[in-house]
């Protein structure tokens, strides 16, 4: 059986692993937001840089921003799986509270 201390210590833990992830998660969700402008801005480029009919131009466009639209599905890719993380500890945090107050109401 867990100790009210070993519980206390496990949510030290997960307190300070949390206040790392929203740091990171700041972080994540900028550089997507970035990476996401910068197809955009790459695409508009493409687009109205190339020759031809509409279709024509949005095909050329998707072709040459198709590197940086990988990049910036990586980066979205990134910032959801911190969040996910942060998520799950958030979750052990609150189970961890809970066994805690019933170690001690069992103490009492």
């Amino acid at each position: 059986m867990l100790t009210p201390d070993a519980i206390r210590q496990e949510l030290f833990m997960v307190g300070k692993e949390l206040s790392k992830a929203a740091d990171a998660i700041y972080q994540y969700e900028l550089d997507a937001e970035q990476d996401d402008l910068a197809v955009q801005l790459e695409f508009d480029k493409e687009f109205l840089l190339a020759q031809g009919g509409v279709e024509e131009r949005k095909a050329h466009a998707r072709a040459v921003s198709a590197e940086s639209k990988g990049k910036a599905l990586v980066s979205r890719a990134i910032y959801n799986r911190a969040r996910m993380k942060a998520k799950h500890l958030e979750l052990e945090q609150m189970r961890l509270m809970a066994i805690l107050k019933s170690v001690q109401g069992e103490g009492a």
